[in-house]
């Protein structure tokens, strides 16, 4: 019999799967090419605050284009209805709990607290896909169709199929994951929490980065830079590829030696290592004291067991605060004294910090994780909405709404220790510059809070060749 512990771990593995690589958030092109020799020296590039960043994003891809018309689908007098729809369970496993239930409870919290602009908000429910492409478009459809909703809140589907049904239909959407959200131009509708972290050619030839994790890793560590010799080890998808791009420009700039920058591991989809010694080997002889993993939480467990039977006393950095593996035995001891350089809220930096998302899932009757990914994501979803729809100056219209975030004057303001701040439209393309630091103890099977989340560091575009 498969115990809950074990279930929860393996929800970890899927997670975790499709977050790789927050420790240092990269997003951009460059998926044909290949990350430079680590023996070659990296160019400092240049940190860029969101507004630089936004400007140099508008120069290569161009300005968002002017929407018209009034589509007011789903407002009736003061009501607005909006309903979401998203993989909230797969093979009969839940993929990240709390994904059905975080927009509606931070609706409800609006709409108790005398709703937005004199506008309360009708939750038409979440529509679960499944994980199948067909079962995601007849949700899609079924949400703007027959339930007329204004906006997807939330919209964190696995597959990428209603991008072109979505533009057609003029309806804001807002969410997390899914290839939908890699367009500028094409889809001015949709917005993300992350904005184009898992789209390989969100910037053409260019890889997007941002340097909260590494600072706030070196606050919460006391080290300098100088005493560091880094290292960086990634799956050889695209994704990963331009992490290792964007790993060593913004090493070099921080002043940090970059001796191993490898993506040669195997991606999400393909078969795992079955023996992980070599790649541990070679991040050894590069003397790294301190390594960060772009990688599933599978081939990081390989690959840190492997260092640490080798004899490495270095220090692992992996961009998830994930107590379930310290509530695995099997696992806990892999992972005790790593680092978390997480970019989403956990309870470990304060239960306080949680109090108002767990109170709002108590109001809707939802024992959900109120730190979960699932949670926070579609909980975040709904309070970007919520923000941007208070924007809207007269009767509100699916264009006005869309128009304050890409007008390029709207900046999300976060909720402290849960969300990050971020401006837009950069917003479209930019994964907030914003982390926090944990320490994985297994002995206490606990999160140690090192430095809280906030907004800090730069980004860095730099080349993707």
């Amino acid at each position: 019999m498969t115990s809950a512990r074990t279930r929860r771990f393996r929800r970890v593995n899927t997670l975790v799967a499709v977050t790789a690589a927050l420790s240092l958030t990269a997003c951009g092109g460059g998926s044909s090419g290949t990350p430079e020799p680590a023996s070659r020296p990296a160019v400092a590039a240049k940190p860029l605050t969101a507004q630089q960043a936004g400007e140099e994003i508008t120069k290569i891809l161009g300005k968002l284009p002017e929407l018209t018309g009034d589509t007011v689908r789903g407002i009736n007098g003061k009501v607005v209805t909006v309903g979401g729809t998203g993989t909230n369970t797969k093979a009969g496993q839940h993929t990240l709990p709390g994904l059905d239930v975080g927009a509606k409870a931070r609706l409800e919290r609006a709409n108790r607290e005398g709703g937005v602009n004199g506008y309360t908000f009708d939750y038409a429910g979440f529509q679960d896909d499944n994980g199948q492409p067909a079962a995601s478009q007849h949700a899609t459809q079924s949400l703007v169709e027959s339930e007329k909703v204004f906006a997807l809140v939330p919209y964190v589907p696995a597959s990428g199929v209603n991008g072109d049904y979505i533009i057609k239909h003029k309806v804001p959407t807002f969410g997390w994951l899914g290839q939908d959200f890699c367009a500028w131009d094409k889809n001015p509708w949709m917005f993300s929490t992350s904005g184009q972290a898992s789209c390989p050619e969100a910037l053409p030839g260019k890889v997007v980065g941002s340097s909260s994790a590494l600072e706030q890793y070196l606050k919460a560590s006391g080290k300098s830079a100088s005493s560091i010799k880094y290292g960086v080890f990634a799956s050889s998808d695209p994704y990963g590829k331009a992490g290792v791009i964007s790993a060593k420009a913004i090493a070099a700039n921080l002043g940090i030696d970059v001796v191993y920058a490898e993506a040669d591991l195997p991606s999400a989809t393909e078969p795992p290592l079955s023996d992980y010694t070599p790649i541990a080997s070679r991040i050894m002889a590069s003397g790294a004291n301190v390594v960060s993993a772009n990688v599933t939480a599978p081939a990081l467990l390989g690959v840190l067991g492997a260092l640490k039977s080798l004899g490495w006393t270095g220090d692992m950095l992996y961009g998830q605060a994930a107590q379930a593996l310290l509530d695995n035995a099997g696992t806990a001891q892999t992972v005790d004294g790593m680092y978390g350089t997480t970019s989403q809220g956990a309870l470990a930096f304060g239960e306080d910090k949680f109090a108002q998302v767990r109170e709002d899932l108590k109001a809707i009757g939802s024992d959900a994780p109120p730190d979960g990914i699932g949670t926070v994501t579609t909980y975040w979803a709904a309070d970007l909405f919520l923000q941007a729809f208070a924007k809207i100056e007269g009767e509100p219209t699916a264009e006005k709404l869309a128009t304050v975030l890409n007008s390029g004057s709207f900046t999300y303001e976060a909720i402290p220790g849960v969300t990050c701040s971020q401006s837009w439209p950069a917003g479209r393309v930019l994964t907030p510059a914003c982390a926090g630091v944990v320490k994985y103890d297994a002995a206490a099977k606990k999160l140690n809070p090192l430095t809280p989340l906030e907004d800090v560091g730069g980004y860095f575009i730099v080349d993707g060749q």
